[in-house]
């Protein structure tokens, strides 16, 4: 029985967690508020509240964590090195340089490490249905198969190690502008005439249709904003596009004007919520709402 150590159980780590307990994997949580996983452990999965402690004796440790400052503190200031798991992956989205720097460090310590960022919705995770997009060495994603096939529906190797995290910042940089777009469609739409669901109609048999615009947009005429992707999560990976475009010197206008309105997402206080939720601010500006 393989033995993972999860160092993240939040919106996505949750359902990771749950996928690999019902594949036989014997689980190692870490969690400051182990109450909040209580309803997890059993003889198979033990919670703890050191991530050393959690890591020790894995043949896998996941970290699926958010903020590069929170993945920073998890990795060095944990003693995640010295516990000696048989490797670690990281799924979260972090930036390219933190990436290089824990590679070297656990390639230092002769710890395969892979960067692995995911994408899918709360609801994709809890199915197993998550994309992962890999950095690093391709024939550790066969030793980690058991771990891929247990949480995601497909593994794309991008190339070495962080080439996964420049993926996922280019796509989820897509995503948002891709979601932007169709608001502001629907909001000219509905100003001109056209009912939401008359253009939901029409979009979803064209070539603008897409998974996003069903799930996200169909979100946004219900008016529920229950976080799969929280606003405050695509705002950071908003920066990190702006960032990494700055340093290549690559144009992206149209997503640079974007990052203003994750800013008055946040500003107006939906950092928690998910971030369509930004059809709130459009609603602001136009002074109507879409349905």
């Amino acid at each position: 029985m393989k033995t993972v150590a999860m160092v993240g159980t939040g919106i996505m780590g949750r359902g990771m967690a749950m996928n690999l307990k019902k594949s036989g994997v014997r689980l190692r949580l870490f969690s400051r508020s182990p109450d909040k996983l209580a309803d997890l452990r059993d003889e198979n999965c033990s919670i703890f509240t050191s991530i050393s402690e959690a890591a020790s004796g894995s043949d896998l440790t996941v970290i699926c964590l958010t903020e590069d400052e929170v993945v920073r503190m998890a990795f060095f200031e944990s003693e995640l090195l010295e516990a000696r798991p048989g490797a670690i992956i990281d799924t979260g989205t972090t930036s390219p340089e933190l990436t290089l720097e824990m590679a070297d460090a656990a390639t230092s310590a002769s710890i395969p490490f892979l960067d692995a960022p995911m994408t899918g919705s709360k609801l994709a995770a809890a199915a197993g249905q998550i994309l992962f997009m890999v950095g690093g060495d391709a024939s550790l994603i066969e030793d980690f198969r058991f771990f891929f096939d247990a949480c995601g529906k497909n593994v794309i190797h991008c190339g070495p190690v962080s080439s996964g995290q420049r993926a996922k910042i280019a796509l989820n940089m897509v995503q948002a502008g891709l979601f932007q777009i169709y608001l502001e469609g629907f909001h000219l739409a509905v100003r001109d005439g056209v009912s939401a669901d008359t253009l939901m109609e029409i979009l979803s048999q064209s070539a603008a249709a897409s998974p996003l615009l069903d799930f996200k947009m169909g979100c946004v005429l219900k008016q529920d904003f229950e976080p799969h992707f929280a606003l405050r999560n695509m705002n950071k990976d908003m920066n990190h596009a702006m960032q990494r475009a700055q340093q290549l010197h690559t144009a992206i206008p149209l997503s640079s004007t974007l990052k203003s309105f994750y800013d008055a997402g946040l500003a107006a206080g939906h950092g928690e919520e998910d971030f369509c939720s930004l059809a709130r601010i459009m609603e602001a500006l136009n002074h109507q709402r879409l349905r």
